[in-house]
């Protein structure tokens, strides 16, 4: 089998996408595949039964996610639970979380709580940690899914984590428990203690960085460096890699063998019962078990003699981590971590070959990215093509830098007057660098944003890739570079499926208590927001980011849009335009349209591109025309100042009311009275205020959209809203119950689909 573990990984991997993606035809072409490959005796037998074997053994064992049965859990009726903390107590400077396992159940609960400071709170309650026994009356949630395309899926997050429910803990004095015992048990007291020792001893901004390095814990990082880290593919160095295992395992076995502690056979022993240990200190994160896994069977094939490929090494690791955990195969983390590896691994000879450190890091950074590409697309539907040349920076900075310096601080923080020197040098020399990455955001940010590949161009992607590492790797530059201009355009044309697309789409975003409506036209002539409503924060009363960022931006993202070419705004309320100016930050606006009575201008700033329009003006975008239909003068209300629009989109007529009230309704059927509307926005989320029965009549709309907050403290949508469209039979269609609501369309026809089944 020596040399032939890939095609068992291989099989694992078929048999994950078959069940992610549900189709059969994967494994088909995998067996054909395979057969051919034995038939022309170019794997022996061993290997194709071992794939053989491990396509069928792990088809069953890995779970589909969507049809798990934690995904249809109800809560138990009993609030008093008992049962065992089975994770390290997380510690966040805004909340204390951990999973806590029901006794005599598979069901695990994810335990919140948030006190006004979690590091003194948690260290007040010792018995509360990793294996302790405890008991606890609570209320249990099934976590939320996603309401919206493109939205984090928390359901879906925590079913991957084998996560039933969620609660919130108004005390950790409703906890009753019974301290743990046993070996993970004091591991993780150890981990508890030494974050609270750097916590304790070192400066908060250096803390964060170790925490984050060397104990794998970044909810202390700030979350702006976090986003920026992301942005430019440079999230890697936040995570412990195999670049930290491999330093550590450098360092220790160095003080080991230097200061004659230990002989070189003694080291080596010693380092196998190290590497598990800090796996569990730094966090236990996929890429840390990962590389510590792979150490340990170095050391062991080194001390038996025994030869074994890297690749081997590497695909044993693999299926070692999925067999001990069936879910991990679906962490983020894991993928990212075995694909990079895999294709420097892979990459080995032409990296041997070079010379040069700098055309080295260059490569490797290069191929670090071209390997997770079309997993950076499917998470998070952006790339920024310079980020390889910063990592040829940033990568050398971490590795010769940043981790030796911070081991260094962590070492000699007991001798202040040492420590404070190094906690110094690190605070003025990594400010500059974060401010130089800022500046190259600043000025050199030019993301490619897409939506997930779709899966013919990922698997052209990488056969085209692996023949472009073939010929590089052979000394072949010109069919290399052909490859490689081949790849460049399987990328963009993908990106640019919106722009030969017929299907139009017409989005109401579910943000809760507001609107938000996004129109895609046709082959992407034009790109429409009606509204972008907001959340207002509690304090000051000011926008709120979160819809911005868990909706707006991440749908925005996930369709591949990172041009608007109109927004048209009804009024100045928050829940209608409390987005726009962090959409602004983000993305590039052709125009904004206000009414003449919009009274907060100041919502769009130094934006220019600001038009004003009033009744009976016409806009067109794209091949589409919008007409404006009221208000008719200023009624000293934002809410009868809204601005109405009225369109033909997928041959159904559109009215769009914002948040205008019976009488402004009654005013613009007046005004005009042969007015036909096919799909009705309802005025003000459904409030009684708005509505009009006889108005309805006249209309006969034959859907209706609320745009609505689950559970919200207005009572909307009105009851008696309710029965009226239903008795004009009209279609209700509200976001708290449906989640986002989609109209697709080709041409004049159309069809409403519901987010939510």
């Amino acid at each position: 089998m020596k040399g032939f573990w890939h095609f068992p990984a291989l099989a694992v991997v078929v048999s994950s996408l078959m069940k992610w993606m549900n189709h059969p035809i994967i494994a088909a072409v995998f067996l054909v595949w395979l057969f051919y490959l034995f038939y022309r005796r170019r794997i022996c037998a061993m290997p194709f039964v071992l794939s053989l074997i491990s396509l069928i053994f792990f088809s069953f064992f890995i779970p589909r996610i969507e049809t798990t049965e934690i995904n249809h859990k109800q809560p138990p009726q009993d609030k008093e639970l008992t049962g065992t903390i089975i994770t390290p107590i997380q510690v966040e400077p805004e909340k204390i979380s951990f999973i806590f396992q029901i006794a005599n159940t598979d069901s695990k609960v994810s335990m919140l709580y948030f006190p006004d400071n979690p590091v003194h709170v948690a260290s007040n309650y010792p018995h509360i940690a990793y294996g302790s026994t405890c008991r606890i009356s609570t209320l249990l949630d099934i976590p939320k899914p996603a309401t919206n395309p493109g939205q984090f899926d928390y359901q879906g997050y925590a079913n991957k984590q084998g996560i039933s429910y969620q609660s919130i803990i108004t005390s950790l004095d409703e906890l009753d428990c019974l301290e743990g015992t046993g070996f993970l048990h004091h591991i993780y007291q150890i981990r508890a203690s030494m974050l609270d020792y750097v916590n304790g001893n070192i400066s908060d901004g250096t803390a964060a960085w170790i925490l984050a390095l060397l104990f794998g814990d970044k909810s202390f990082l700030a979350k702006d460096t976090i986003e920026l880290f992301r942005q430019w593919g440079l999230s890697h160095l936040l995570a412990i890699s195999g670049l930290h295992v491999g330093l550590m395992i450098t360092i220790t076995y160095f003080l080991l063998v230097r200061t004659n502690l230990f002989t070189k056979e003694y080291a080596q022993w010693g380092m196998l019962l190290f590497l598990p240990v800090y796996a569990l200190m730094a966090g236990g994160e996929p890429s840390v078990w990962r590389a510590s896994i792979m150490a340990i069977f170095f050391i062991i094939l080194h001390k038996t003699k025994w030869k074994i490929s890297v690749t081997d090494v590497l695909s044993i690791t693999f299926i070692v981590l999925i067999l001990f955990d069936k879910l991990i195969i679906y962490h983020v983390g894991f993928q990212l971590s075995f694909m990079v590896t895999f294709g420097l691994l892979l990459s080995r000879k032409c990296l041997s070959r070079t010379k040069s450190s700098i055309k080295q890091m260059l490569l490797i950074s290069f191929i670090a990215q071209m390997m997770i590409i079309p997993l950076l697309f499917h998470y998070f539907h952006i790339l920024q093509p310079l980020s390889i040349l910063l990592n040829l920076f940033i990568v050398p900075y971490f590795t010769f830098f940043v981790i030796p310096t911070l081991l260094m601080l962590l070492f000699t923080s007991p001798i202040s007057t040492i420590s404070s020197i190094i906690d110094q040098l690190f605070i003025v020399v990594h400010e500059q660098v974060l401010l130089g990455i800022g500046k190259i955001d600043n000025y050199l940010h030019y993301p490619l944003v897409a939506g997930s590949m779709s899966f013919v161009a990922v698997i052209l992607y990488y056969l085209f890739l692996f023949f472009f590492m073939g010929y590089l790797e052979r000394g072949k530059q010109v069919k290399s570079f052909y490859c490689g201009v081949i790849i460049v355009m399987i990328i963009l044309v993908d990106i640019s499926r919106p722009f030969f697309s017929p299907i139009g789409t017409v989005t109401m975003l579910d943000i809760g208590q507001g609107d938000a409506f996004i129109i895609e036209l046709p082959y992407r002539k034009g790109v429409i927001l009606i509204d972008a409503g907001s959340k207002v924060t509690n304090t000051n009363q000011q926008p709120s980011a979160s819809v911005y960022n868990q909706v707006i931006q991440p749908y925005l993202f996930a369709k591949g849009i990172h041009k608007i070419d109109a927004i048209f705004l009804s009024h100045e309320d928050l829940d209608h335009i409390g987005s726009v100016d962090y959409i602004l930050e983000d993305i590039e606006v052709n125009n904004i349209f206000i009414s003449d009575f919009f009274d907060s201008k100041e919502i769009v700033w130094n934006y220019s591109e600001v038009v004003t329009v009033k009744r009976n003006d016409t806009i067109v975008v794209g091949n589409t025309l919008f007409k404006v239909l009221a208000p008719f003068e200023d009624r000293k209300s934002a809410n009868d100042n809204s601005l109405v629009l009225f369109t033909n989109i997928g041959g159904m007529n559109w009215l769009f009311t914002g948040d205008i009230s019976k009488k402004e309704e009654k005013e613009i059927v007046k005004s005009y009275p042969n007015i036909n509307v096919d799909v009705l926005k309802v005025a003000h989320h459904g409030s009684k205020t708005s509505t009009d029965k006889e108005v309805l009549t006249q209309l006969a709309p034959h859907y209706a959209l609320i745009s609505v907050g689950e559970d919200n403290s207005y009572g909307h949508p009105s009851d008696e809203v309710i029965r009226n469209l239903r008795e004009s039979g009209a279609t209700v269609l509200r976001t708290d119950r449906d989640g986002a609501i989609q109209f697709k369309f080709i041409k004049d026809r159309g069809t409403f689909y519901r987010f939510l089944p």
